[in-house]
């Protein structure tokens, strides 16, 4: 992509493309060579539902809520641990709208995308989690390409906000699927940034 995708922060944009190996299961994110780059406290909810993604430096990125029961099924991304919507960064919302079995669809929207009449990423999920891609928008546009063995397997193109991905994938860990698609999880969760 030429233009950068900064979603979470510039700092995670790379004007390489980068293979990133994300274990959903023990919410930990390596880089090509090995190194630890993100990793959760708790790869469950807590009894205060919430977890958080930090980097290796042990600096929060994110912070995971289990929130209310929604119709929706919306997750939210806020700044810092806020839940406060002048904090909000972006939301994704489930879509069952003309989906074929087997896939599910996110629509990402951006903050300043009040109106939310065109999403500003989409992400297709394959299967039962085997893989997806994340697009800008509703174009053809890829940003993100995830293959799923036992973990997933991240291509980040270039200059894409790398840990905004990342947030996205542990939004797909949790939800439901059922006979190779997506289920309504009931859940919402909403996610906190710390910069």
């Amino acid at each position: 992509m030429a233009d950068q995708v900064s979603v979470i922060n510039p700092f995670y944009c790379s004007a390489d493309s980068i293979t990133l190996q994300v274990n959903t299961e023990k919410g930990v994110t390596y880089n090509e060579k090995g190194d630890r780059l993100f990793y959760m406290d708790d790869t469950f909810f807590t009894l205060h539902n919430r977890r958080v993604l930090y980097d290796d430096t042990q600096k929060p990125i994110v912070t995971l809520y289990n929130k209310a029961v929604t119709l929706h099924e919306r997750c939210k991304l806020f700044k810092g641990e806020s839940i406060d919507s002048s904090e909000l960064l972006f939301s994704v919302e489930k879509t069952n709208k003309s989906i074929p079995p087997g896939i599910a669809k996110l629509n990402v929207f951006l903050a300043n995308n009040e109106n939310k009449k065109e999403s500003d990423f989409r992400v297709i999920i394959y299967g039962s989690k085997n893989s997806c891609t994340v697009y800008a928008g509703e174009s053809p546009i890829i940003v993100a390409k995830v293959e799923n063995n036992g973990g997933f397997n991240v291509m980040v193109y270039p200059n894409v906000d790398y840990a905004f991905i990342v947030a996205l994938l542990m939004i797909v860990k949790d939800m439901k699927f059922s006979n190779g698609s997506t289920d309504s999880t009931q859940n919402s969760i909403a996610l906190s940034l710390s910069l």
